[in-house]
C-alpha cells in the first residue's frame, strides 16, 4: 500500500544512497577517526610520563614526579587518576582516588579508558605507570549516538532529505504529467460531469479529473501514481472485476480502442456506480501503446430507471392481465343471469306460460338473476367506493346472532339444492347485542357462507358465533368452515386481492368475480376486526371473521338457547308499513312519477302533495308543513339542487331525499353538498324507499290479508293489454299491480306530447331541451315499469349533451321505435 507520495520516496532514496557513500568513505579512512585521535594522544601522553617518572625515579626524586603528575591532572579534565605502582604491587604515588577508579588489568593491552606503561630501571622492569580517564564515549545507545560518524550521518541524512524533498518538489513540478497540462485545459476536464483518466503503460494513473476522483473520494493529485486497479471496480454481480477483464488492459494489449462497454465502480461512501467505458490508447514510439485515456460516463440513474421501468411493466402486465381475466369472469357472469331473464322473458312475451304456476316460475327466475346482477354491480360499485375512500359505516345497536341466523336462513335453500348441509351453532356465551353496522356485518356473512357454500360439492358448511378478546378490544368472532376444495398455501396471501380466485380453472368451473372477499375484509376492517383464513387443499377452508363489539357495559352474555329462534321470515309478504298522517311533497316534472309515488306512499296512510318543479316545491314547503320531500334533481324552471339550497337557506330542517336517475360515483356527494338529507335512485326501489320513510318517520309493520280485497260487484281480472303494434310488444313490468295501473297509462297518454316535443326540439337542434326530456325518459319510463326506454334515453341524454347530432338523431329513433311498440294496461273489467 502507498503510504507516501512519490517525492518522499525519491528523497529518502537518495539520502540513503547519500548515507551509504559516508559510511563506505569512512571505512576506508577518508573520514578523520576523532576516537583513535583520542587514544594516540592518552598514548603518547602516557608514554612521555612514563619517561619523565624513569628519569625521576633513578635520582629517587619522587616529590617532583608528584608535583608534574599533579601539574598532569590539572591540564587534563579527562585524566580521572594517576598512579606509579611498583612490580610488588605498591603505589608509590597517587594522584586523585586512584584505588576507586582503577580497575585492575590482567591483560598487557591498554583501554580507552585505562592506560598502563612500563617503568624500568635501567634494563630491568621497576614498576608501572596507571592514568585512569574518562571514557571516550557513553556506554551503550548513547555511546552509538555520540559517535561522531553516526551523528556525521544522521546530519547529512536530515539536512539531505529535507534539501532533495524541497528540490525534488520543483523538478517534479515540470515532470508531473497533470502540472504539464495548462491549468485552461485542465480546468476544462474538471468541468466534465464524466470521469476521465489517463493511465500509463504500467497502469499508474497520471491524471484524473475532478468528477472521478470527488466519486472516490480523493483528491486529483492523490490519485497520481496510483494503480488504477486499486479502485474498487466491479462486476454486475457486484463480485470484483478481474484485472484482466478492465477494458483498458485489453485496450493495452491491443493498441485498439474498447468503446461502449458497461463497468461498475464503487464510490467512497460503498454506494455502487454503473458507467460506460471507453478506452482510447495514446501511442508511443513505434506504434506501441504507452497509455490509456479513460472516458468513465456515470448511467447509474439510467440503469436504476431501466429496472424501475421493467418493473413498472410487470405490474401493468399483471394488471392488464388482471382486468382481462376481470372482464371475462364479469362477462360470463353477466351473460349467465341476462340470458336467463331475455330467455324467460321471451316466453312470456310469446305466451309460453301456459298456467299461473308456470308464468310465476318463470317470473321468480327473472327475479333472482336480476337480483344477481344487482348484486354484481352494487359490489364494483363498493370496491370503487372503498378504494376512494369513501366507505362510511356507521355504529349502531344490532344482534350479531340475529343477523348470523337469518343469512343461515336465507341460504339454506341453496345449502339444500346442493345436497349439502348448513349449521349454525353458538360456541359459549356472546352479548346480546352489539354496536356496529347491521348492514357491512350482513354482506361479511353473506359472502363468506357464499363462498363456502359455492366450493363445497359434499359434506357441508358449519358456522359458528364466538365471542373473545381481541388485541384492541372485544370481538364477536365468525368462523365459516366447509369441506370444500380448499385453497393452495401459495395462495393465501393473495385471496384476499381484487378479481382474485385460487386459479383460472376454479373461476371457470365455480364463477364469480373475486370481489366478495376483498370487500369483506375491508368491511371487516373498518368495524374494527379483521378476516383471516386457514386451509387444506382438498379438505377444506376455515375463514374466520371479526368485528368489533363496542362498549358492552350493561349488555347481557347469552348463549344460544336465550336467543328467541329466529327463520325466514315466511310473513313478510304479508307485512305493509302503516305511517299514519305524516305529509310528504313529491317535486317531479314528471306526472307519472308524480303519479306512482301517490299511489304507493297513499296506501301507507301518508299524505301526498305534487310539485312539478323546484320553484313550485319551493313555494308548498315555504306555505305548509311537510314531515319529508322527495326532491327530483333535474327539472325545467327550477332544478332540485336550487330548490334544496333555497330551502336550506330559508332555514328549513325538513329531510329532502334526491330522486335521481344518476347512481354514477360522486352523485351522493353532489346531492349531500347541496343540502339533500340522502339519495334514491330511479327506477326507485319500492321496498327501499317505504323502509327508509319508515326509519325517518317512525311507521310500523302491520299484517293485512294475502288476497287483495275486491269493491263488492267488482270482479278482479288480471290486467289486460290491448293489441300490440306488429313487432316485440313493450309491456311495464308493474302491469299486473291493479293500484300502478293508471299512473302506468298516464305515462303512456302523456308519451305521445313527450315525443312531438322530442321532434321540436330535435329540428331546432335545442341539445339542452333533448337532454332534459332524455332525462325524463329514462327516470319515469323506468319508475313505471317500461325499462326498455332507460338505455336509450341515457345514451340520447348523453348525445345530446356532447352536442352529438348524429348520435342523437339515431337514439331518438331508436326511442321512437320502442314507443310505437309500447303497450299499456287496460281498465279492469267490473261486473
Amino acid at each position: 500500500m502507498k503510504v507516501f507520495n512519490t517525492r518522499v520516496y525519491i528523497a529518502l532514496g537518495l539520502v540513503s544512497l547519500i548515507a551509504t557513500v559516508v559510511l563506505g568513505a569512512s571505512m576506508i579512512g577518508l573520514i578523520p577517526d576523532r576516537a583513535g585521535a583520542i587514544r594516540e594522544g592518552r598514548a603518547a601522553l602516557a608514554e612521555t610520563l612514563a619517561a619523565e617518572a624513569t628519569s625521576l625515579i633513578s635520582q629517587n626524586d619522587v616529590a617532583r614526579l608528584e608535583s608534574i603528575l599533579n601539574f598532569v591532572v590539572k591540564r587534563n579534565p579527562d585524566i580521572l587518576s594517576i598512579a606509579m605502582r611498583t612490580n610488588g604491587g605498591d603505589v608509590l604515588v597517587a594522584i586523585g582516588n586512584h584505588d576507586t577508579n582503577w580497575v585492575p588489568m590482567n591483560e598487557v593491552h591498554s583501554s580507552d579508558s585505562q592506560v598502563q606503561v612500563p617503568i624500568l630501571a635501567g634494563t630491568q622492569p621497576w614498576g608501572q605507570m596507571e592514568l585512569r580517564y574518562r571514557p571516550i564515549a557513553p556506554a551503550g545507545l548513547a555511546g552509538i549516538l555520540a559517535n561522531p560518524l553516526v551523528r556525521l550521518i544522521a546530519f547529512v541524512s536530515i539536512a539531505g532529505f529535507v534539501a532533495f524533498y524541497f528540490y525534488l518538489g520543483r523538478v517534479l513540478s515540470h515532470l508531473d504529467p497533470s502540472r504539464a497540462i495548462p491549468g485552461r485545459v485542465r480546468a476544462a476536464l474538471d468541468t466534465l460531469t464524466e470521469g476521465l483518466l489517463i493511465i500509463d503503460r504500467k497502469q499508474n494513473i497520471v491524471l484524473a479529473n475532478e468528477a472521478l476522483a470527488k466519486l472516490v473520494g480523493k483528491t486529483p493529485e492523490s490519485m497520481v501514481g496510483l494503480q488504477i486497479s486499486r479502485l474498487d471496480w466491479l462486476t454486475p454481480a457486484g463480485s470484483a472485476l478481474p484485472v484482466d477483464d478492465h477494458p483498458w488492459t485489453r485496450a493495452l494489449a491491443s493498441g485498439g480502442e474498447q468503446g461502449n462497454g458497461m463497468i461498475n465502480l464503487r464510490d467512497a461512501t460503498g454506494a455502487p456506480h454503473t458507467f460506460i467505458v471507453n478506452c482510447a490508447p495514446v501511442l508511443g514510439s513505434g506504434g506501441k501503446a504507452a497509455g490509456v485515456l479513460i472516458s468513465l460516463d456515470d448511467v447509474t440513474q439510467l440503469e436504476e430507471n431501466k429496472v424501475e421501468l421493467g418493473k413498472a411493466k410487470e405490474k401493468a402486465e399483471a394488471a392488464n392481465q388482471a382486468k382481462s381475466d376481470f372482464l371475462a369472469n364479469m362477462s360470463h357472469d353477466i351473460r349467465t343471469p341476462m340470458n336467463a331473464i331475455l330467455g324467460f322473458t321471451e316466453l312470456l312475451r310469446r305466451g309460453y306460460g301456459r298456467n299461473e304456476t308456470d308464468a310465476k316460475k318463470y317470473l321468480e327466475t327473472i327475479h333472482s338473476s336480476g337480483k344477481h346482477l344487482l348484486d354484481l354491480i352494487n359490489d364494483i360499485l363498493d370496491l370503487s367506493k372503498i378504494e376512494a375512500g369513501h366507505l362510511d359505516v356507521e355504529r349502531i345497536e344490532c344482534q350479531a346472532f340475529s343477523i348470523a341466523a337469518e343469512v343461515v336462513n336465507v341460504l339454506g335453500v341453496k345449502a339444500k339444492e346442493k345436497g349439502i348441509a348448513l349449521t349454525f351453532a353458538v360456541q359459549g356465551k356472546i352479548p346480546e347485542s352489539i354496536q356496529s353496522d347491521p348492514t357491512c356485518l350482513r354482506r361479511i356473512i353473506t359472502n363468506l357462507v357464499g363462498n363456502a357454500l359455492k366450493f363445497t360439492q359434499q359434506g357441508g358448511v358449519g358456522v359458528v358465533l364466538r365471542f373473545q378478546q381481541g388485541t384492541l378490544g372485544p370481538v364477536v368472532a365468525i368462523d365459516v368452515t366447509d369441506t370444500g376444495i380448499g385453497i393452495p398455501a401459495d395462495r393465501l396471501d393473495s385471496m384476499f386481492d381484487p378479481f382474485t380466485q385460487a386459479d383460472s380453472s376454479v373461476t371457470r368451473k365455480f364463477g364469480g368475480t373475486g370481489l366478495g372477499l376483498t370487500i369483506s375484509r375491508r368491511f371487516a376492517r373498518a368495524l374494527g376486526g379483521d378476516i383471516v383464513v386457514t386451509s387444506t387443499l382438498g379438505k377444506g377452508s376455515t375463514f374466520t371473521a371479526t368485528v368489533a363489539t363496542g362498549p358492552l357495559e350493561g349488555v347481557r352474555m347469552l348463549e344460544q338457547s336465550q336467543f328467541a329462534a329466529t327463520g325466514p321470515d315466511t310473513s313478510a309478504a304479508r307485512m305493509r308499513w302503516r305511517f299514519g298522517a305524516k305529509r310528504v311533497l313529491v317535486v317531479d316534472d314528471g306526472p307519472e312519477n308524480r303519479e306512482l309515488l301517490k299511489l304507493v306512499l297513499g296506501e301507507t296512510g301518508l299524505l301526498v302533495s305534487e310539485a312539478e318543479n323546484g320553484s313550485v316545491g319551493v313555494e308548498a314547503a315555504r306555505r305548509e308543513k311537510f314531515d319529508v320531500i322527495l326532491m327530483d334533481m333535474q327539472m325545467p324552471v327550477m332544478d332540485g339542487f336550487t330548490a334544496t339550497r333555497t330551502l336550506r337557506d330559508d332555514g328549513q330542517k325538513i329531510p329532502i331525499f334526491a330522486l335521481t336517475a344518476n347512481a354514477m360515483k360522486g352523485a351522493e356527494k353532489q346531492v349531500i353538498d347541496a343540502g339533500c338529507t340522502g339519495l334514491l335512485t330511479k327506477p326507485i326501489n319500492i321496498d327501499h324507499l317505504l323502509k327508509t320513510l319508515a326509519d325517518l318517520l317512525g311507521a310500523t309493520r302491520v299484517e293485512i290479508d294475502e288476497a287483495p280485497a275486491v269493491t263488492a260487484g267488482a270482479v278482479a281480472e288480471p290486467a289486460a293489454v290491448i293489441a300490440a303494434p306488429i313487432g316485440a310488444p313493450v309491456v311495464s313490468r308493474l302491469a299486473a299491480h291493479p293500484r300502478l295501473g293508471p299512473a302506468i297509462r298516464k305515462f303512456a297518454g302523456r308519451l305521445d306530447e313527450q315525443l312531438a316535443a322530442f321532434e321540436s326540439a330535435f329540428a331546432a337542434k335545442d341539445f339542452a331541451e333533448l337532454a332534459r326530456l332524455a332525462h325524463w325518459l329514462k327516470g319515469a319510463g323506468g319508475t313505471v315499469g317500461y325499462d326498455e326506454f332507460t338505455e336509450p334515453a341515457l345514451k340520447l341524454e348523453q348525445a345530446a349533451l356532447a352536442g352529438n347530432a348524429d348520435e342523437t338523431g339515431a337514439m331518438l329513433g331508436e326511442v321512437r321505435s320502442i314507443a310505437a311498440r309500447l303497450v299499456a294496461p287496460t281498465e279492469p273489467v267490473t261486473a
